[in-house]
């Protein structure tokens, strides 16, 4: 029996070498996988920054873009308020040296205008 004894300890002693070496595995585990969350984190924190900079900086350069579009219309606007101010004054500088002629075309556009509204 004593043999019998001594590989039931030598066993026992086996089996709890295996489960402290266990234990120190999963502590080892335990602490890589608190790094890596923590990286995980900065990571994600750090690429979060990235995108909203990268947004900022699209977005500025969307407004700046909007106010030269807004400066280049109100400069179109203003030309063609101008180009039209000429031409009325032109119109009615014509209109006033040939009356005669400015009321046929004016005739000629009210007929034209009657003839469509019957169609």
């Amino acid at each position: 029996m004593s043999g019998s004894s001594r590989y039931t300890r030598a066993i026992s002693a086996e089996v709890g070498e295996i489960e402290r070496r266990l234990r120190l595995i999963e502590n080892d585990l335990r602490k890589i996988g608190g790094r890596a969350s923590a990286n995980a984190k900065d990571t994600a924190e750090g690429l979060g920054d990235a995108i909203a900079a990268a947004l900022f900086g699209w977005g500025d350069r969307f407004r700046q873009s909007a106010a030269l579009l807004g400066d280049q219309s109100a400069s179109l606007g203003k030309n063609a308020a101008k180009l039209g101010t000429n031409a009325l004054s032109r119109v009615t500088e014509e209109t006033g040296q040939h009356p005669l002629f400015a009321l046929a075309v004016a005739v000629d556009v009210l007929i034209g205008v009657a003839s469509r509204g019957r169609d």
